[in-house]
């Protein structure tokens, strides 16, 4: 949706979630922008963590309702855990997309036993997996994926 609104600093992604579907690939964060989700049709689950280790709490966003999350919040992610299709939007401000450099994943990392923060090295918007670094902050082992 922003792609056709030139000048304006944010990005609108439009979604339609199958059951078992998210919003994300998982618990994340973002330095670098503020997200704001509208669940437009269905229920969505929001899963959000402090940090790692912590207990998550879970919040369900039903139709026309949303939920917000400042730079740097909490780690969260958004999924359709109903029977049916989840229809939203994504809303982040400032720019039309974050910087991977500005995203932080919750991982369960297998050189430290536990769960840690990952970062992400990736170029382009939607990078292929396989061309994605995934880096471990406590120990440094790369995620083979």
């Amino acid at each position: 949706i922003s792609r056709h609104v030139e000048g304006m600093d944010f990005a609108t992604t439009y979604l339609e979630l199958e059951p078992g579907d998210a919003f994300s690939g998982g618990l994340h964060v973002h330095t670098d922008q503020e997200e704001l989700f509208v669940v437009l049709e269905g229920t969505a689950t929001w899963e959000t963590k402090e940090g790692p280790g912590d207990e998550p709490t879970f919040t369900e966003v039903g139709p026309m309702e949303a939920i917000h999350f400042e730079e740097s919040d909490v780690y969260q992610t958004g999924r359709n855990e109903s029977d049916g299709v989840v229809r939203g939007l994504a809303i982040g401000v400032p720019g039309s997309r974050h910087t991977w450099e500005g995203t932080g994943a919750l991982i369960d990392c297998e050189t430290c036993g536990e769960e840690t923060v990952f970062t992400i090295e990736a170029e382009g918007r939607m990078p292929d997996i396989a061309d994605t670094r995934i880096t471990c902050t406590e120990c440094g082992t790369d995620l083979e994926v």
